[in-house]
């Protein structure tokens, strides 16, 4: 067996660990209509993987300084809370089979999301996989926000490995530029938004679900 390049896995988490983009989308609409209009997909795709600072600037940028986006996000969060917490944890398919395989391989892993530690540990012990992650970085405790690489960078540094030898997985393009633009190996595991071709030839790889992701490592340390 060869030396593998690949000592360090940097998840994302919604969209990518949990298919709770859906859910938030479905949040959106339903605080939208509450005050009166509605968010297009091709907007939300440029808010996801971004924390709240940003997403009130991109808000501003397209609605005007006047857009009470606070107030929105606010309604947005409780109706996208109350559904995920009446629900089972919606684990993406594949999760538990790689996180099993990096335990028994000994790969570090981490967690880099834009959302708070809470919800995200919340999350996690739902899911009842907080064990696997001995890494965390979340959006409360950084200054940029992706895709900016800080979140990554933070990571890495926690794990004590160069970008160069860690994975990142994300299902967003703003998650894929942060790692790209860090010098991290970058996999997408594309949710709602597909990746352009020209991104595609930027990305390491493009697999369609988490337990390809894992096939893809089997391969690569051979």
């Amino acid at each position: 067996m060869k030396d593998r390049t690949i000592h360090g896995v940097i998840f994302d988490q919604d969209g990518l660990l949990f298919d709770t983009e859906r859910l938030s989308a479905e949040a959106w609409d339903m605080a939208g209509d509450e005050l009166g209009f509605h968010l297009q997909e091709s907007f939300l795709c440029t808010i996801r993987g971004a924390n709240a600072q940003d997403a009130a600037r991109r808000f501003g940028e397209v609605f005007g300084d006047a857009f009470d986006f606070w107030k929105l996000r606010e309604r947005k969060q409780e109706h996208f809370l109350r559904m995920l917490r009446e629900r089972d944890m919606p684990v993406k398919p594949g999760a538990y089979e790689l996180l099993a395989y990096l335990k028994e391989n000994n790969y570090k892993v981490a967690l880099a999301t834009a959302s708070s530690r809470e919800y995200s540990v919340e999350n996690l012990k739902r899911a009842g996989i907080e064990s696997f992650f001995s890494y965390m970085v979340t959006g409360d405790i950084v200054k940029q926000a992706k895709p900016n690489p800080e979140i990554f960078w933070k990571a890495s540094e926690l794990m004590e490995e160069k970008p160069a030898h860690c994975l990142i997985l994300e299902d967003s393009i703003n998650g894929v530029e942060a790692g790209i633009q860090g010098g991290f190996v970058t996999i997408m595991v594309p949710d709602l938004t597909q990746p352009e071709e020209k991104l595609r030839q930027r990305l390491n790889r493009v697999c369609g679900s988490l337990l390809e992701v894992r096939d893809w490592l089997m391969e690569e340390q051979k």
